[in-house]
């Protein structure tokens, strides 16, 4: 494995923007369109025993002040959600604020606080599919066997990807989300969990099993990870499948940082492919 190609897939930054456009309907679970963060809360509509919950202004102002800068800069959504966690450790938004602190700090690129924060999350809501997903693609790009708990982290990545997987078909779609635009957001999310399943099964030769996973990422997704064009051409090549290896390496191979080695592997591919007995 070349570790250091594995980089995070574009495909999440969409996920980010598709997931808000539901967020006054988030309940916290798998009955709903993803998203991160619920909205703010107001008084409207409530019957008289929750009107007369004590609401903290302060609270709900920078809660809204968080909810505001969602699909905004993302240190500027650190900040602001640290903030909060610090001056309201008890809030009932918590749970969307890790999650969405989650997302955020992937954006920025902070591994560790990314794993923290979505621990944190799930710890909260276990079936929080926006962390579920994410975790389980992140975690097999970041985290090794010879990593310090690595092997415990990579078997909790997989129980997340089959987690969100049984979760992501029965959410249910909000009314102001268009069928396309929910569809698109449940595929890209089931394709990040089918791309660390993949690398999983691949970093365990598992070839055929990794065929299967990565076939499903590069499929559902609405914008395919080069990466995971990259990781089938492996798992393709493992078990001699050489000419659907050469067919992932040259889709690999149309651009990115990933370009050069996919093309010469594209090439030992079609080599294998002349010379040897494939399948």
């Amino acid at each position: 494995m070349m570790a250091k190609f594995l980089r995070w897939p574009a495909v999440v930054l969409s996920l980010t923007i598709a997931a808000s456009l539901g967020a006054a309907q988030y309940s916290g679970g798998a009955s709903s369109m993803p998203s991160s963060s619920p909205a703010p809360q107001d008084n409207k509509g409530k019957d008289k025993g929750e009107k007369n919950q004590k609401i903290d202004k302060k609270e709900e102002a920078a809660y809204k002040a968080f909810y505001a800068a969602r699909t905004g800069d993302p240190n500027a959504q650190i900040q602001l959600g640290e903030d909060f966690i610090t001056k309201f450790p008890q809030s009932h938004y918590l749970n969307g604020v890790y999650a969405t602190l989650t997302t955020a700090y992937y954006v920025s690129g902070n591994t560790d606080k990314m794993f923290e924060d979505g621990a944190k999350a799930l710890a909260l809501d276990p079936d929080n599919v926006d962390v579920l997903s994410l975790l389980a693609m992140a975690i097999p790009r970041r985290v090794k066997p010879t990593t310090p708990d690595g092997t415990q982290q990579l078997q909790n990545a997989e129980k997340y990807a089959h987690h969100a997987i049984e979760l992501i078909p029965n959410m249910t779609k909000p009314a102001e989300i268009d069928d396309a635009g929910f569809e698109k957001a449940k595929n890209d999310k089931l394709s990040l969990c089918h791309s660390g399943l993949g690398l999983i099964y691949l970093n365990h030769s598992k070839f055929d099993d990794a065929r299967t996973e990565l076939t499903q990422a590069v499929t559902l997704a609405s914008n395919p990870d080069v990466v995971d064009y990259y990781l089938l051409g492996n798992a393709d090549a493992g078990a001699s499948y050489y000419h659907d290896a050469v067919t992932a390496y040259n889709k690999c191979a149309d651009s990115g940082p990933l370009a050069a080695v996919c093309k010469q592997r594209a090439a030992t591919a079609q080599h294998d492919a002349e010379t040897k007995m494939g399948r």
